[in-house]
């Protein structure tokens, strides 16, 4: 098996060709996994909402009318939301949201002023971090239900949405630098609602499966905007984008541009040099839109542990178990776990559970581990360059790409997906249909951050792409 292309793939990446058991032993079934969202909230109905600017000092700005959901990268707000959530219990929650570009130090120095608006709210507070959250929380200790969240860009939780209406659009630069300047936005689905985030004005930036707008302000009451539509995108998407398109050019109207059916005046909107391409979908889902509402990418990890070992409890059993005092001793190498967990044995018993990371970006993406991506027309399976430095890795990497498998094919009839997406594990980079599903992609960054340079890879190498099918072939006989 190891002198197929696949095999040998393996080998390269692993420095061996993994072996593990043939079925699925996760702690959750497959179809339990799909139906099930992490993140996405229960229905809420907002009573009123509030958000400003704040700066470092606790100095509060308001916000144009009209513009309440557009956010800048180089700024702070904090946002204060009174809901009843589906069994009308009346909730307040306040957002600290930090753009990307601000320091840790400025968002220690904001939280105090947080802490005080929160406390007007009826706050008190206790800080409580977790690494299996996303956002971090300041759980406020009141009689009244409080909370306040850190919430970084990108990282935003549904709830934080509602409370901005259902749509957030995030600019880079600040909102004094950036009001006159041209741009470029990319809606894409984050937990159950629809981001627009600023990408790079270029051609290569487009991806079939989103929509896009492009601004070219004119005046300060006059933008030029166009509303270009990838070939996969559904209705859903597109209605949210006009209401967008509407609503960035109140009674200015704007024009709707098809895949492959760019103007000129378009093309120079966006600086096309002829030499860039649309990020395309894949032939089997090209023209169709698929369910807007299951589209959004998600990220799984896989973790595995060893089983605990029996103990024998009746007073029975344990005598007849005990070893007689002259019995010779043990070797004392028998029982001493083994120091490398790269030489696990493949039998060892093992359990294995899956969790699923959301919201999630780049930085989530940790070299020892072993994570499953989906990206809506392709489901794969991302190990780690540092993962077989782990106990029980080969356990993890099969069981990933066997409910891979597994989800690939549910996924077509529960989601109502247009084809069976493609299962593949990547021993490379990530192509660039991939990068640009992510809301924050930082390309000097890479895949695996300084993790993948620890082991010797190169942050923007591609290819590498193995079948899933073909790996399980060779790593469990299937």
């Amino acid at each position: 098996m190891i002198d197929l292309p696949a095999g040998r793939d393996l080998s390269d990446f692993f420095g061996e060709v993994p072996k593990s058991h043939n079925q699925l032993q996760l702690n959750t079934d497959t179809q339990t996994v799909l139906r099930s969202r992490s993140g996405e909230s229960d229905k809420i109905k907002t009573l009123r909402s509030s958000i400003q600017e704040i700066k470092s000092d606790g100095t509060l700005i308001p916000l144009p009318a009209q513009q309440e959901h557009i956010l800048y990268e180089n700024s702070m707000y904090i946002c204060t939301h009174i809901f009843y959530t589906a069994n009308m219990t009346r909730m307040a929650e306040v957002y600290l949201w930090c753009g990307d570009r601000i320091s840790e130090s400025t968002i220690h120095e904001t939280q105090v002023h947080a802490k005080r608006i929160a406390r007007e709210a009826g706050a008190g507070q206790k800080y409580a971090p977790s690494s299996s959250t996303t956002f971090r929380t300041m759980e406020l200790t009141s009689s009244r239900s409080t909370q306040l969240y850190i919430i970084d860009q990108a990282r935003e939780p549904a709830n934080f949405f509602q409370a901005l209406g259902g749509i957030v659009i995030t600019r880079r630069g600040s909102r004094a630098e950036s009001s006159t300047a041209p741009y470029m936005l990319c809606g894409r689905p984050h937990m159950g609602h629809i981001a627009f985030d600023e990408v790079d004005r270029t051609k290569s930036s487009l991806c079939s499966e989103y929509p896009y707008i492009v601004a070219r302000p004119i005046t300060l009451q006059e933008t030029k905007i166009w509303l270009w539509k990838g070939s996969g995108c559904g209705a859903t998407a597109i209605g949210s984008t006009r209401l967008i398109s509407m609503d960035l050019n109140p009674g200015g109207g704007f024009t709707e541009i098809d895949e492959g059916k760019e103007t000129a005046e378009f093309l120079s909107a966006i600086h096309d040099s002829g030499s860039e391409s649309v990020c395309q979908s894949p032939a089997l889902w090209k023209g169709k839109s698929g369910n807007w509402e299951h589209s959004s990418v998600r990220l799984f990890k896989i973790e595995t542990q060893e089983k605990p070992k029996q103990t024998a409890t009746s007073l029975f059993t344990s005598y007849f178990s005990r070893r007689p005092s002259w019995s010779a001793p043990k070797s004392p190498s028998t029982d001493r776990p083994n120091s490398s967990g790269s030489n696990k044995s493949p039998t060892t018993e093992f359990e294995a559970s899956i969790s699923e990371i959301a919201p999630f970006t780049q930085d989530d993406l940790e070299p020892e581990g072993c994570y499953i991506l989906d990206a809506n027309s392709e489901i794969l399976v991302l190990p780690g360059p540092l993962l077989s430095k782990q106990a029980l890795w080969q356990h993890a990497f099969v069981q990933a790409c066997l409910f891979s498998h597994d989800y690939a094919i549910l996924s077509a009839s529960l989601e109502d997906r247009p084809a069976i997406p493609k299962a593949r594990v990547v021993l490379g980079g990530l192509p660039r249909e991939v990068k640009v599903k992510f809301r924050r992609w930082e390309e000097r960054r890479g895949l695996w951050g300084s993790g993948g340079l620890m082991a010797g890879r190169v942050g923007g190498e591609q290819g590498g792409m193995v079948e899933v099918r073909d790996v399980l072939g060779i790593c469990c006989g299937l």
